[in-house]
């Protein structure tokens, strides 16, 4: 029972704390990030210098129960964890998983292996990964699929308009953004999220796609506002009744979508080309 990167104990904990909320059947290691938080004190000739670190761990959970809201429970998992684990989890009851492994789901085939396994209750049965141009083509037309939808909002957003509403762009830059991850969950994982809050869905992507890091805050102050002003756009739209959004933040979001858009494009087209050999397509 291990997970590289993540120290055992933190491991141990972070286990009994899901454990303690939820009935567990098994549990699948997908990824984990650290980063380590520094900080300096100074104050009448006292100092003090603190190094704090920090994981962010992606992990498939299989319970006995359906997992009503999953946001929560991360939240609830983050909190029990001290704040020093992020869980970013992928949830399947034990009657689901069943079902798609009778019909044969490439996602879990590649997933559920003895490698990232951290805790079973019994063992599943396993299906091989289904190769066939059929299932090529399938792909790639999902992947088209997305990939088109976020174009599509990316380019309401370059009218120009009489009336400016910022908070309704960040909206559209919103739907794009999740357009593309969800079109690059599909072509790396052949995964189709249930939950679909955007933070989750980008930081799921953030295991296997570098283009992440175009959207994701940077250290500054106005990075994270506008990130999470992107979270946060059908709310905001919704709810708030002050437009704190200034029009240069909207060309900053606009330029963000559109610079994902391009680098996840030039990812999937590497990760096609992968795709065609594996199901042994024939070049045109």
């Amino acid at each position: 029972m291990s997970i590289k990167n993540l120290p055992e104990v933190r491991l141990k904990q972070l286990l009994k704390v899901i454990t303690s909320m939820l009935s567990v059947h098994s549990i699948y290691s997908i990824g984990v990030r650290s980063h380590q938080l520094e900080n300096f004190y100074s104050f009448n000739g006292l100092e003090k210098n603190d190094v704090e670190e920090h994981w962010e761990v992606t992990l498939l959970i299989v319970s006995n129960a359906y997992v009503k809201d999953p946001k929560a429970f991360m939240e609830k998992i983050f909190t029990k964890m001290n704040k020093k684990v992020r869980l970013y989890s992928i949830h399947y009851t034990y009657n689901e998983i069943s079902t798609r492994l009778n019909v044969g789901d490439n996602f879990l085939s590649r997933l559920l292996l003895p490698e990232n396994r951290i805790l079973q209750e019994h063992p599943l049965v396993i299906t091989g990964y289904i190769k066939h141009p059929v299932m090529y083509k399938r792909i790639k037309s999902g992947w088209e699929f997305r990939i088109s939808k976020a174009a599509y909002f990316i380019s309401k957003l370059n009218v120009s308009d009489d009336i400016s509403c910022e908070p309704a762009k960040f909206l559209l830059v919103h739907q794009a953004i999740s357009q593309v991850c969800a079109a690059l969950l599909w072509i790396y994982w052949e995964y189709k999220p249930s939950h679909v809050d955007l933070n989750y869905m980008v930081r799921l992507c953030q295991n296997f796609s570098r283009s992440t890091k175009i959207v994701l805050p940077k250290e500054s102050f106005r990075s994270k506002r506008i990130y999470n002003a992107i979270c946060h756009a059908q709310y905001n739209l919704n709810y708030k009744s002050v437009n704190d959004i200034s029009i240069e933040d909207g060309f900053h979001a606009r330029k963000l979508a559109s610079l994902f858009l391009k680098g996840a494009q030039q990812e999937g087209e590497k990760r096609l080309a992968q795709l065609g050999k594996l199901h042994q397509l024939e070049r045109q």
